[in-house]
């Protein structure tokens, strides 16, 4: 089966759902309002101060006056003007955040090997950026490097988040209920704090002023006065961008989400079916798999349609069919099975996705289906037809945890009989708990007046033990989720449930209004509009913004030459 000798026909159709995931998100990576405000998505001030602490070297930068750079406007944009100063932070904080990015993806997968950061950024954190090829598309065309980009975008990017500092700050956003809480405002303060702290251990450990220190790290020019400006103003207008998205999302009427889903219905809908493929490509040098024509392999494939009465039937026959090579890994009843499948993952076969995804799909119904590209005959049977998902797109529940200790103080399992009793030990107690509640009124109020004392889930402690937003294939482990997301459950419910950490005494609180398809469209209707809302701003900084070249050029050499000495 040439290049697929050792995968299953689901495997592939994974592997292929897989491909086009990771092409989405480089190509999504790669969107305009992407390049010039990655740091919309991640908080300004954590990137800045770890990054910088991981990445500073030596002499970054000539020493020169403050005064140019805050006195010389290098672009401007409607009414906004872009000093160097303001250009060399913007250009260090991208610069600074691809840094970090890809220096935590490779850090999260080191025990797999190396080469995460770059796989999943693009960047190469061990090398310099201006001798590295930016490997997206839709910049200018004078981006062929890292250090391209970062010269091209940081004014671009400054433009972005001026005009959505002053949507935030505007008397339209108060109006449609944005607010940064006196709270709020405490924990930004308090997290730059966190990073000047971190910014001043730094210059002290390399002989510098605090002052001199940011200019060297964060942009020539930058106080710590002109610094914390700038980080405020960056982080008000990413707390905008979140609230608005998370406004959006609850804007939309039910009629709206209908219409949408009718428009795009088979972005929404869901199929299971059972797959197998034969193959006729010419098997690979050394494989003991036998070589079919592609007559033989069509006629094998209607052969094992014909025999089909079941779906117990088509497991057992992709056992019988499967090539040597596969045998083992037919032995799982899933090898066949393709889940709750998007047309996206079969849209590498279109004449699949028109067969599977169609109106006239009834439970049972097969078919054999010719894919030319991967050479193959694929056997489907409809196990659910193509509809909508409608459980519930999400509930909130509140619990108490009794947690049963597998484990001693040393981390060693316990032996099984002890694990048995204290999970019996564990009920007894939850069991009890749950009397107490009833004994006090069987209300919200009374289970949450239990939390406090009882539970061992410390972390809940301060929600008063609510889990908000639980949903299938959420963060849950699965007994808690199941338990959660029951459609029957109704508002007050309790009961125990066990999960390997113990029992929880849970308590349902309510249930999204909207069906798991409702909830989807509307997330991507509030990412349509989200988008346009960046790219609009987008297209008219590109359109309106005017560059002084000369003096751009002179401040980006600089700072590419900076950068350029870490390596």
């Amino acid at each position: 089966m040439a290049n697929n000798e050792i995968k299953t026909n689901a495997e592939i159709y994974r592997e292929q759902r897989k491909e086009r995931l990771e092409k989405a998100a480089k190509k999504k990576h790669s969107a305009k309002k992407d390049k010039a405000i990655r740091i919309i998505v991640k908080t300004v001030v954590t990137v800045l101060c770890v990054s910088l602490v991981l990445t500073f070297c030596g002499n970054l930068l000539l020493n020169v006056f403050n005064v140019p750079q805050k006195a010389l406007t290098v672009s401007a944009y409607n009414n906004d003007k872009l000093s160097a100063a303001e250009y060399n932070y913007y250009y260090m904080s991208l610069y600074n955040q691809i840094y970090q990015m890809s220096y935590e993806y490779e850090n999260a997968y080191s025990s797999y090997g190396s080469g995460y950061g770059v796989y999943f950024t693009g960047f190469d954190m061990s090398q310099d950026p201006a001798q590295q090829d930016y490997p997206y598309d839709d910049v200018p065309e004078t981006v062929e490097t890292w250090a391209d980009y970062f010269r091209e975008m940081a004014s671009t990017r400054a433009f972005l988040m001026s005009e959505m500092y002053k949507k935030a700050t505007s008397e339209e956003a108060k109006k449609m209920g944005f607010e940064i809480t006196e709270e709020e405002k405490t924990e930004m303060q308090e997290s730059i704090d966190e990073t000047i702290k971190s910014l001043e251990e730094s210059a002290k450990e390399n002989q510098f002023s605090l002052d001199n220190f940011i200019a060297r790290t964060c942009g020539e020019g930058l106080t710590e006065k002109s610094y914390r400006a700038l980080v405020e103003k960056d982080t008000i207008a990413q707390k905008y961008l979140t609230w608005y998205q998370e406004h959006l999302t609850k804007s939309y009427t039910k009629e709206e989400i209908e219409s949408y889903f009718n428009e795009n219905k088979t972005d929404f809908v869901t199929a299971s079916a059972r797959v197998f493929d034969i193959s006729y490509a010419e098997p690979e040098e050394g494989s003991k798999d036998k070589a079919y024509t592609k007559a033989e392999a069509e006629k094998l494939a209607n052969e094992f349609k014909s025999k089909i009465t079941t779906e117990d039937s088509f497991i057992t026959l992709a056992k019988q069919y499967a090539p040597e090579s596969l045998k083992e890994s037919y032995e799982s009843d899933a090898a066949t099975l393709l889940s709750d499948a998007h047309a996206s993952d079969v849209s590498s076969n279109e004449a699949v996705t028109n067969w599977l995804f169609s109106s006239e799909r009834k439970i049972a119904d097969t078919a054999v289906i010719e894919d030319e590209k991967a050479q193959s005959f694929f056997i489907i049977y409809v196990v659910e037809p193509a509809s909508r998902d409608e459980s519930v797109a999400s509930t909130s529940v509140r619990h108490i945890l009794i947690q049963a200790e597998t484990t001693d103080a040393e981390g060693n399992s316990l032996a099984q009989d002890v694990i048995t009793k204290n999970f019996e030990a564990a009920k007894a107690e939850a069991e009890k708990l749950m009397q107490t509640w009833k004994d006090n009124g069987a209300t919200e109020k009374a289970f949450i007046d239990l939390i406090a004392d009882n539970t061992d889930d410390t972390a809940s402690i301060e929600t008063d033990g609510l889990y908000d937003n639980v949903k299938a294939g959420g963060q849950y482990v699965a007994e808690f989720t199941n338990w959660a997301i029951d459609p029957a459950r109704k508002p007050g419910d309790t009961g125990l449930v066990k999960t390997e950490f113990g029992y929880h005494f849970m308590y349902f609180v309510e249930a999204s209004s909207d069906r798991a398809w409702e909830s989807e469209v509307r997330s991507t209707l509030a990412g349509n509009d989200y988008d346009k809302l960046v790219d609009d701003i987008y297209e008219d900084v590109e359109e309106k913004a005017e560059a002084n070249a000369t003096l751009l050029k002179f401040f980006a050499d600089r700072l590419e030459k900076s950068i350029s000495a870490r390596y």
